[in-house]
């Protein structure tokens, strides 16, 4: 007989926006609630600590997804650049 256990399944979290993708903020809220769970049943001052303890998890990951999009709209800017192409890097220098 074939015996096979199965882990937790996650709930989903679904986040929408409108007029493009999610901000630094939302996709760090998103991956901090995955880090770490906070269950309704944990005792109020263990709930409290983890709580705190996630949002100072969100803060950390909301700043490097800013250095990262910085990062990443500068490599673009020099490859538009460097490719002829002025207008599109201009463009992305104004976002």
């Amino acid at each position: 007989m074939l015996d096979v256990k199965l882990g937790n399944i996650l709930h989903p979290i679904v986040k929408t926006s409108d007029f493009g993708g999610l901000s630094n903020e939302d996709l760090a809220e998103v991956c901090a609630q995955r880090i770490l769970h906070v269950a309704d049943s944990a005792p109020p001052a263990i709930r409290e600590q983890a709580k705190f303890f996630q949002d100072h998890i969100r803060k950390i990951l909301a700043d490097f997804l800013g250095r990262a999009s910085s990062s990443e709209r500068a490599k673009c800017i020099q490859i538009c650049a460097k490719g002829g192409f002025q207008d599109a890097a201009n463009l992305l220098r104004r976002e």
